[in-house]
C-alpha cells in the first residue's frame, strides 16, 4: 500500500431487502476496562449487542460466506409396528417426539404438529411432502442433519472478536464461531494480515453428503468436526495480500472435505488481477475494485461466440458490438444487455432439449459454468438439438441464440439497438421483508423502494447478481461495503444499501440507495470528535 499499513476491504453479498440487514454502530466505553471492554465500530444486526464486521482500536476484520457442506439427509427405515421407532444397526430406536402448537388466526384451538427426531436430526418430509407430492417418487422418511441445529457459541465469539487485540486473540475468538462458517480476513495496526476459516464442518465416515445416505447402516455417520487448528488459515503470506470471494480456499491436497460447490472463482481472479496490476495501493484503488463491473467469464467465452459467421446483418451488428465491448457491465452499456440475453438463450438452446423446462429452470446458474466448459469444443454433443434430425454445431446454436436475443430485446426494449442499455433491464428493487409483496399497491408504495438501475452482474466484483430463471432482476447485492485504513482509522469508509432507519417516512430510510449504487461512501466515524461533528441528535439513556 502507499502508506505501508494494511487496507482491508469487505462487501458481503446477501439477498436484496428493505430495510437493510445492516445497522452501523459504534460501541465506545469511556473508559475501556474490565467492566466495559468495548471500543469498536462497524456493522451489526439490529438487536445484537456487538459489531459483526468492523474494527476496534487494534484490529479489523471482514467476512464473506465460506459455503461448506454442513447439511446431510439420511433415509430412515421405520418400524412397521411402531411408527415412532426407526432402525439403526439392526436395532429399533425410539424417536424423540416433540409436540409443537401453531396458533392460527380465527381459530380457538392451535394447529398441532408432531416433530419426529432421530439420531440424525428431525424428519423433514412427514408434514409437507410425503406420498401426496409429485416429486417424492415413493415416500421415504428423510432426517436432516445440520450443524445449526446444535447449541452454539456464536455470540460468545462475536463478543470476543470485538475485544481482540492481536492475531492470536482473534483466532482464539474464532474458535468459538460455530455456525455459519465464514471466510474471515484480518489486519492490525502493526501491519499484519491474515485469513481464517472457522466453524463446525463435519467429518463423514463415508461419502460427502451430496446425496441422501442410508440412515440405518451407520456407515455414513458424522464422526466429529474438522479441528480448528486444521481449518484453512494464513498469516502474512509472501504475496503480501489475501483475496477471497466465495471461491475454493483449499487445494486437492487438503485432507478434509469442505464443499463440492464453490463459487467458480471469477471474482477472486479479477480481484487478484487488479491487486497485482497496481503498486502503492490506496483507498481510492480499493473503491475502484469495489465498483469494478468487469464480467470475467464473459471475456472467457466471447472468443467462441464471436467466431460465428452470421448472414443476418442485425446479428452481425450485435457481434460487432460485443467485439468492441470491454466487458464492463455498466448501466448505460448496450453490449452488456446483448451478452446477458445471449447467455440466457444459449443455455436454453444448449441444455433445454436434454433437461426439459423444470430441470432447466432449477439449474441455470450451474449451467453457466457447464456452458463455459463446453464452448471450446465446437462439435460437443451438447450443441446438438435432440429433437431435430440434423446434428447441430456450436456455431449453429450461437446463431439461433442470437436470433432469440434479437426477438426478446426487440419485444422488451424496441427496435433501436442504441436503446438496449443494461440499466433498463438490470434493476434493483428493495422490498420490505414483511409486507413488500403484500399485493396491496399503497402498502408496497409506502414500504418498498425502486426499481433503480445498477451496474454490475453475477460474476463481477460489483456482484449485483440476478437469477437466470428470472432474468435481469437483481436478487442479491453487496449488502455493505467497508474500507479500513490502518494508517489512520479516521480515513476508513463505509456504506450499506438503504439507510439507518426502518421507518418509511424517516429521511434516513432510503438515503443510502443512490450512494450505494454509485459506489460512494461516508466516513466510518471513529473518534469522538468525528461522531460529534456528524451528529444530528443526541440521546442519553440514564439508568
Amino acid at each position: 500500500t502507499a502508506s505501508g499499513k494494511p487496507l482491508l476491504a469487505n462487501d458481503t453479498h446477501l439477498g436484496i431487502q428493505m430495510p437493510s440487514i445492516w445497522y452501523e454502530v459504534g460501541l465506545h466505553c469511556t473508559p475501556v476496562g474490565p467492566d466495559c471492554p468495548f471500543n469498536v465500530v462497524g456493522f451489526s444486526f439490529a438487536g445484537v449487542p456487538a459489531v459483526i464486521i468492523g474494527h476496534n482500536d487494534r484490529i479489523g476484520w471482514g467476512v464473506t460466506n465460506l459455503g461448506p457442506d454442513v447439511q446431510d439427509l439420511f433415509i430412515e427405515r421405520l418400524n412397521p409396528e411402531n411408527p415412532n421407532q426407526y432402525e439403526y444397526q439392526d436395532r429399533w430406536l425410539d424417536m424423540e417426539v416433540i409436540r409443537e402448537e401453531i396458533q392460527v388466526a380465527g381459530r380457538d384451538e392451535p394447529e398441532v404438529v408432531f416433530v419426529h427426531v432421530t439420531r440424525h436430526g428431525p424428519i423433514i418430509n412427514d408434514i409437507l411432502g410425503g406420498i401426496e407430492e409429485d416429486w417424492s417418487f415413493g415416500w421415504q422418511p428423510l432426517s436432516f442433519s445440520w450443524t445449526a441445529l446444535e447449541p452454539g457459541t456464536l455470540l460468545k465469539s462475536v463478543l470476543m472478536i470485538n475485544q481482540s487485540q492481536d492475531w492470536d486473540e482473534f483466532r482464539n475468538a474464532l474458535s468459538f464461531w460455530d455456525v455459519p462458517s465464514q471466510n474471515f480476513v484480518y489486519a492490525d495496526v502493526d501491519g499484519n494480515i491474515g485469513y481464517q476459516t472457522p466453524g463446525r464442518i463435519p467429518i463423514r465416515a463415508a461419502g460427502n453428503g451430496t446425496m441422501p445416505s442410508p440412515g440405518w447402516t451407520g456407515t455414513h455417520e458424522w464422526l466429529g468436526y474438522i479441528p480448528f487448528e486444521e481449518l484453512p488459515s494464513a498469516f502474512n503470506p509472501p504475496s503480501g495480500y489475501i483475496a477471497t470471494a466465495n471461491n475454493a480456499v483449499i487445494g486437492d491436497d487438503y485432507p478434509y472435505f469442505i464443499s463440492a460447490d464453490w463459487a467458480p472463482g471469477y471474482r477472486a481472479r479479477r480481484i487478484t488481477e487488479m491487486i497485482e496490476s497496481r503498486e502503492n495501493i490506496t483507498v481510492e484503488d480499493i473503491q475502484a475494485m469495489h465498483g469494478d463491473s468487469v464480467v470475467t467469464y464473459a471475456l472467457d467465452v466471447l472468443p467462441y461466440i464471436l467466431s460465428a459467421q452470421p448472414s443476418d446483418p442485425v446479428h452481425a451488428e450485435l457481434l460487432d458490438l460485443l467485439r468492441s465491448w470491454d466487458g464492463r457491465a455498466q448501466r448505460d452499456s448496450v453490449p452488456t444487455t446483448i451478452f446477458e440475453s445471449l447467455r440466457f438463450h444459449l443455455i436454453t438452446r444448449v441444455y433445454g432439449d436434454e433437461l426439459g423446462e423444470q430441470l432447466l429452470a432449477r439449474s441455470r446458474s450451474d449451467l453457466q459454468i457447464a456452458l463455459n466448459n463446453i464452448l471450446p469444443t465446437p462439435d460437443s454433443k451438447w450443441f446438438d438439438d435432440i429433437y431435430t434430425e440434423e446434428v447441430e454445431t456450436r456455431e449453429q446454436i450461437v446463431l439461433l441464440a442470437l436470433e432469440d436475443t434479437v426477438e426478446e430485446l426487440t419485444e422488451t426494449l424496441g427496435k433501436n439497438i442504441d436503446q438496449w442499455t443494461w440499466g433498463k433491464l438490470h434493476t434493483a428493487t428493495f422490498e420490505n421483508q414483511s409486507l413488500g409483496q403484500s399485493g396491496i399497491g399503497f402498502i408496497e408504495w409506502l414500504l418498498n423502494r425502486g426499481p433503480v438501475a445498477v451496474d454490475g452482474s453475477a460474476g463481477a466484483v460489483n456482484n449485483t447478481a440476478h437469477s437466470l430463471s428470472e432474468p435481469y432482476t437483481v436478487t442479491s447485492v453487496p449488502s455493505q461495503r467497508q474500507i479500513l485504513d490502518f494508517q489512520y482509522f479516521e480515513q476508513s469508509l463505509s456504506m450499506h444499501t438503504t439507510g439507518q432507519s426502518g421507518h418509511p417516512f424517516h429521511p434516513h430510510y432510503a438515503d443510502m440507495i443512490d450512494p450505494w449504487r454509485n459506489i460512494e461512501y461516508h466516513p466510518m466515524l471513529w473518534t469522538r470528535g468525528q461522531v460529534e461533528a456528524a451528529a444530528e441528535d443526541t440521546l442519553i439513556l440514564t439508568p
